[in-house]
């Protein structure tokens, strides 16, 4: 189950674009493993803050026995870890260092640690009249490295190389880590109830929107050591239903959202239609299955039509299917699924 999906990419770089594009690579590999499982919940671009410091997890997959954190990277060229866990990579031939991901991942997890510890009455059940906690379940770290990069794994420690997968082998890795289920259960693993399941994807959905509402501070993820400017508190509002159904989302559209000029509705490239479409999402981006003809239309846009701009990047809210342009922030509904569908 994908609790949340992908931000959208609201840079100009190059190099931000494509790491957002290894982003979500290695989100749409892990939605074809886990999108219908009940048990496993997705959470990608996760901003946690506590203790005056704060991280955004990549990836971050909440199972019955524990918790995964993937953090993806975009490398052209060839990669190595020294004996001493130090990464460098290559580009056109030279050769620099890198920081660490396993490393970054592993400062994310001691600060996610650190945020469900301190809320741990409001997430799990209690044993015997005695109050579980979160330490005792299963954490994992994994780094996502592009498909075309060059990995030295004969060189790279052990325990490194065990945490290291190319995009495409995502999934099958963290679906081995979490091991099965029913098995767990019979080896005696701590694990997580569906309601705990539940808390917790409520809570942590909760709060990155709190956090997402504050000030951005510089940098994909502080470290643990550098301090934040200190805030005024905020309270986080009662955890509520993180399941939204098309219908709630329908009901809270506001009007000005019917108010989206629509220059251009899709069309299936092959027959026409217009009507009998299903909006999806596969690994390059949104489109649309034509039920008529079984053929399938991308919702990219060739140019922006108010600047002619080439940058235009397709975002989804609720049914409504919008292409905002990166130049000129122009937006215009592409398409609309309609309630049946």
């Amino acid at each position: 189950m994908i609790l949340k999906e992908k931000d959208a990419y609201s840079g100009t770089d190059e190099r931000g674009y494509y790491g957002h594009k290894q982003e979500q690579d290695v989100a749409f590999h892990l939605r074809r493993e886990f999108g219908d499982s009940q048990q496993v919940r997705i959470i990608h671009d996760l901003v946690i803050e506590h203790g005056g410091e704060r991280a955004q997890i990549d990836h971050l997959v909440i199972h019955p026995y524990g918790f995964i954190i993937i953090e993806s990277k975009s490398i052209v060229g060839e990669v190595q870890v020294n004996a001493e866990g130090e990464w460098s990579r290559s580009y056109k031939g030279n050769w620099s260092g890198m920081p660490s991901p396993i490393r970054q991942a592993e400062l994310q997890q001691d600060l996610l640690k650190a945020l469900l510890r301190d809320h741990v009455g409001r997430l799990l059940g209690k044993l015997l009249g005695i109050q579980t906690q979160i330490g005792g379940r299963e954490w994992r770290t994994l780094c996502a490295i592009s498909s075309t990069a060059i990995l030295h794994r004969k060189k790279m420690p052990k325990d490194v190389a065990d945490k290291v997968v190319k995009t495409e082998f995502v999934a099958k890795k963290a679906k081995e880590l979490i091991g099965s289920l029913r098995g767990g259960l019979l080896k005696g693993r701590p694990w997580f109830s569906m309601q705990e399941l539940e808390n917790i994807g409520t809570f942590l959905l909760t709060h990155t929107a709190t956090v997402q509402t504050e000030p951005e501070k510089p940098a994909e993820v502080t470290a643990l050591n550098e301090p934040i400017p200190s805030a005024a508190p905020v309270s986080e509002p009662a955890p509520r239903s993180y399941v939204v159904t098309d219908a709630e989302r329908l009901a809270a559209e506001s009007p000005a959202d019917t108010a989206v000029p629509t220059e251009k509705l899709l069309t299936c490239k092959q027959c026409g239609e217009a009507d009998n479409l299903v909006g999806m999402y596969g690994q390059y981006g949104y489109y649309v299955r034509c039920a008529s003809c079984n053929t399938n239309t991308s919702m990219k846009q060739p140019s922006c039509p108010a600047c002619g701009w080439k940058a235009v990047r397709v975002s989804k809210d609720g049914p409504s299917y919008t292409t905002t342009c990166r130049k000129c922030d122009h937006q215009y509904l592409v398409y609309r699924q309609s309630v049946e569908s």
